[in-house]
């Protein structure tokens, strides 16, 4: 798949393990110049010496979302070396041990407040003006299923990532003049460095509610990121119309509905509004030839 990415340049949090790092493959592959992020320095720096020895142009940056300045620094590096930034992928996250909220107190949820969602707020205001003086980008958040329904157990992280979605619907109304999409991706549970307390035999369980009959993968993740890639990068803001600006949510990557909403998904980017007025005429124009035949 030919995303028109060769030369452009995305930055990557979170992006040493997991879904974070299976993007970066994806991104590479297509010929992006990455800048992964990340606190943990061996898995960052092996993630740097495979993806360079895939012949990628790689950078990375010792990053705690939680320290704006942090993230300020990370969207620098990267104007410094390659001189722009065309993409962000927020990835960084984590997930907390899971307890009813009964059982919890304050101090549990500072780190899933502050990683999860300031994290991703942080992130986002660091890049925002420079993508708007080029007047062209895309932020792609990592939500998750459980910021749309939530669950017990996982409350106060379902309240992060419903933060997240509520950010990505607002900055993608904020922004599209600009010719910047914001959009998130909203796996259901998937196995990941992040869900490593999941074993084989609760899996099996959980798996019921799949159809597939198994929990997410990473694989299945990344390349619905790369998805997000699909309007093309630096449409001019004047000509770019309204829809390019919604964020569109995919849901738990292995659900069998998923492929159903990518295809609306892909309809409402391509489907401007003067074929929908033009569809619309058309569907008029049969209804009254068969209600006077």
């Amino acid at each position: 798949m030919d995303l028109q990415l060769a030369g452009r340049v995305v930055i990557i949090t979170g992006g040493a393990s997991g879904i974070g790092r299976a993007t970066a493959d994806d991104f590479q592959r297509e010929g992006a110049r990455l800048v992964l992020a990340d606190l943990q320095p061996a898995a960052l720096a092996t993630a740097v010496a495979e993806l360079r020895a895939a012949g990628g142009e790689v950078e990375s940056e010792a990053v705690d979302v939680r320290d704006y300045a942090a993230c300020e620094r990370l969207v620098a590096r990267a104007v410094d070396v390659f001189r722009r930034v065309d993409v962000l992928v927020n990835s960084a996250g984590i997930g907390g041990v899971p307890a009813l909220f009964t059982e919890s107190k304050p101090s549990d949820w500072g780190d899933l407040i502050a990683i999860n969602l300031l994290g991703v707020l942080h992130c986002c205001r660091a890049v925002v003006d420079r993508m708007i003086a080029q007047r062209s980008g895309r932020i792609i958040n990592l939500a998750s299923e459980a910021g749309k329904g939530n669950e017990k157990r996982i409350v106060v992280y379902g309240a992060t990532k419903g933060g997240v979605i509520s950010l990505t619907r607002g900055l993608a109304v904020e922004l599209g003049r600009y010719g910047i999409t914001v959009n998130a991706v909203c796996p259901g549970v998937t196995r990941t460095p992040m869900t490593s307390y999941i074993t084989d035999e609760m899996e099996r369980e959980w798996a019921r509610m799949y159809p597939l009959g198994r929990l997410g993968r990473v694989d299945d993740i990344a390349p619905l990121i790369a998805a997000k890639m699909l309007t093309p990068l630096g449409k001019p803001a004047a000509n770019a119309p309204k829809h390019f600006a919604a964020v569109e949510i995919v849901d738990r990557a292995v659900n069998a509905e998923w492929l159903s909403r990518a295809t609306r998904i892909l309809a409402k980017y391509w489907l401007t509004k003067n074929a929908r007025r033009r569809l619309a005429h058309s569907l008029n124009c049969s209804k009254n030839s068969v209600s006077t035949s």
